[in-house]
């Protein structure tokens, strides 16, 4: 008896041992597949984002821009999610600049062709007739002068689309700044009718002075321009003590522009279809939109009922500025 119970207790020893031996093993074995497979399909989602990537990149170097990369990467809200949402934006920004610049490269040659074939028209005149050499260089002095400004304004509007052109701020008086203006636009048009509504109070804004003139300059302009020859320009300055923004709107009484332009018009060398007959190139208002953007402001324009043409300006005094870069 007893020595059955010994023989017993010692089995149970043994079996205890051998379970003792096996299960850390096959508790090992377990945790190495576990392993493997999970570091596999981390091994994966890492490498296929980033041969995506890759692929796309290297596409983007042979100048063969790619659709967008994020739906493929089906990772949700990782750090490979938000660096295809930054490629494809980069993307996206890349190909509208090129289709831009290829665009405004057609225009520019269009509107450089007209002035050299005028130019090659009064060189040929003073060939053929020597005595027509005073006006020939008449002539030739005002298109090379007409080329020279567009050039300049080009590559004006080149510098703020690419970020290069930094401001030199001071204190715009922007009533002495209108004043000014519609002072050399009646001086050069007598026969203009400028009406010019402005504040008691001074209106003043933190900005570059020969630029906010030009961006002005070229609106009211063009509202003496296109606006009929007996009609009238007014102008409007207004300055809000709530918002501190100050509104400039210049109305004229002309025929205004088609609905599906007035986006349009503040592209470079885009003219309205009824603006075709006027002398220009189109590059005004888009000089004025950069220069309002520039100076943290915004431009839109309107047509007026029954008739006429309005485009007003939005720009922020200092202090208005500076709570909105404080809430940011």
């Amino acid at each position: 008896m007893e020595q059955d119970e010994t023989r017993l207790g010692t089995w149970r020893v043994l079996n205890y041992a051998q379970l003792s031996l096996n299960f850390p093993i096959s508790a090992l074995l377990f945790c190495l597949i576990a392993s493997a497979v999970f570091a596999g399909i981390l091994a994966w989602s890492i490498s296929h984002p980033v041969k995506l990537l890759l692929e796309h990149l290297k596409s983007a170097a042979n100048g063969e821009l790619p659709g967008v990369v994020s739906p493929k990467i089906t990772a949700s809200h990782d750090e490979f999610s938000e660096l295809a949402e930054a490629f494809d934006l980069m993307t996206s920004r890349i190909d509208n600049m090129i289709k831009s610049q290829s665009k405004m490269l057609h225009h520019v040659s269009h509107e450089l062709r007209s002035p050299l074939a005028r130019i090659q028209m009064a060189v040929g005149l003073v060939m053929q007739n020597p005595k027509k050499m005073q006006s020939s260089l008449q002539r030739v002095e005002l298109e090379a002068v007409r080329m020279e400004r567009m050039i300049a304004e080009l590559l004006e509007i080149f510098r703020f689309e690419s970020g290069m052109h930094k401001l030199q701020k001071t204190e715009v008086d922007l009533k002495g700044l209108l004043t000014g203006i519609v002072g050399d636009v009646l001086f050069e048009k007598h026969e203009a009718k400028v009406r010019l509504d402005m504040p008691e109070d001074d209106v003043v804004v933190e900005g570059q002075l020969e630029l906010l003139q030009r961006a002005i300059d070229n609106v009211i302009r063009n509202a003496v321009k296109y606006g009929p020859d007996d009609g009238i320009v007014s102008i409007e300055l207004q300055h809000s003590a709530r918002t501190g923004e100050v509104t400039l709107e210049v109305r004229d009484q002309g025929e205004g522009v088609d609905p599906q332009e007035l986006e349009q018009i503040f592209r470079p060398f885009v003219r309205g279809r009824r603006a075709s007959q006027v002398d220009g190139h189109g590059i005004g208002l888009a000089m004025t939109k950069h220069i309002v953007e520039a100076h943290a402001g915004f431009v839109k324009a309107a047509n007026l009922t029954p008739y006429g043409f309005m485009i007003r300006i939005h720009l922020p005094t200092r202090q208005a500025r500076l709570t909105q870069e404080s809430k940011k």
